[in-house]
């Protein structure tokens, strides 16, 4: 699989957030550091994990290599560049490409506060003054 159709693959959330975790800790990463990271706080068991592990390293998201008696893991693919083109295509797909769209569904859903609004426009001033 070439690395571009990777980046279009979207991750069911429970392989995303093991993918999220892998992402915040230094590569590589074993089974117990994530177990640790998020396996406990979902409540899942070991095999539960080893089982998203097997899925993103066959989807070509990860890849796991043996050192003495651990398994290891790491991201093949880049997190920054994933979620921009995840969230894209969120966009496109549910707010015909505009994120004035997106942005007004967050306001009129309470999901925007004042201060959201006040760092939203510091932002957009930055990158286009």
């Amino acid at each position: 699989m070439d690395t571009a159709s990777i980046y279009d693959i979207k991750l069911p959330d429970a392989e995303l957030d093991v993918m999220l975790a892998i992402w915040s800790v230094e590569a590589p990463v074993t089974s117990p550091k994530l177990m640790k990271a998020i396996g406990r706080e979902r409540g899942w068991k070991a095999p539960t994990l080893i089982s998203f592990l097997n899925r993103l390293c066959d989807k070509g998201f990860i890849e796991s290599y043996k050192t003495g008696k651990e398994r290891c893991y790491t991201p093949l693919v880049d997190r920054d560049e994933y979620l921009q083109r995840m969230t894209s295509r969120f966009v496109e797909q549910y707010h015909s490409g505009s994120v004035a769209n997106f942005l007004s569904s967050l306001y009129r859903g309470k999901k925007l506060n004042n201060e959201d609004i006040e760092a939203l426009l510091a932002w957009l001033k930055e990158k286009y003054h």
